[in-house]
């Protein structure tokens, strides 16, 4: 389905009243229209271009499994939730039984972290804890708590091309918002 620009009231009603009520408390930014062709996932390696898990039968929902698919894209565990100049990093957030539920990607400057919420808008949050909810793995919607960081080198993202693609898809999502003045103007106007 092609991009579809929602106003900012009705995303923020969505998010904040039916999805994250924690946002309610922070500052957060809509960076992309609403779009069902990629995932969490897909966006956390700066892909747009595939739907990757949950609807890929390759990928199995447990975190061991994922830290080995993003290690060959050049990710390591880490400790450090905090920025780092010259490293790329992302989060996995999981049920209390280590099933993953959702992936954020630090914003490249560092500004917060990078969610696509399911089919919904992609969002830039302040801080990981925003989108956490409850860790049982009976809850349904709730993404649990973060439960792992990766990180990998620019260097490495350059030589995956993934620095390209992430680069390509901000700049594509820029355009989109200058096509659509009122629609940026609104989510300045709220949120700024």
């Amino acid at each position: 389905m092609p991009a579809k620009f929602r106003s900012s009231s009705e995303i923020q009603s969505e998010f904040e009243g039916n999805h994250f009520p924690s946002l309610q408390n922070t500052r957060w930014l809509i960076k992309s229209p609403w779009n069902d062709s990629y995932k969490c996932i897909a966006w956390a390696a700066c892909r747009t271009d595939i739907t990757w898990w949950p609807y890929d039968d390759e990928f199995e929902d447990r975190l061991d499994f994922f830290i080995q698919e993003f290690a060959n894209i050049g990710y390591k565990p880490s400790n450090n939730r905090e920025y780092e100049f010259g490293y790329q990093k992302v989060a996995i957030y999981t049920t209390n039984n280590r099933r993953v539920r959702h992936m954020a990607r630090q914003h490249f400057l560092g500004r917060g972290w990078l969610s696509k919420c399911g089919v919904l808008e992609d969002i830039l949050h302040a801080d990981l804890e925003c989108l956490e909810g409850d860790p049982s793995p009976f809850v349904f919607g709730s993404y649990g708590q973060v439960e792992q960081i990766l990180k990998r080198s620019w260097w490495s993202a350059l030589v995956n091309l993934s620095i390209f693609k992430c680069l390509w898809h901000a700049f594509k999502f820029w355009l989109y918002r200058l096509r659509h003045p009122s629609w940026i103007w609104s989510n300045v106007l709220k949120r700024g």
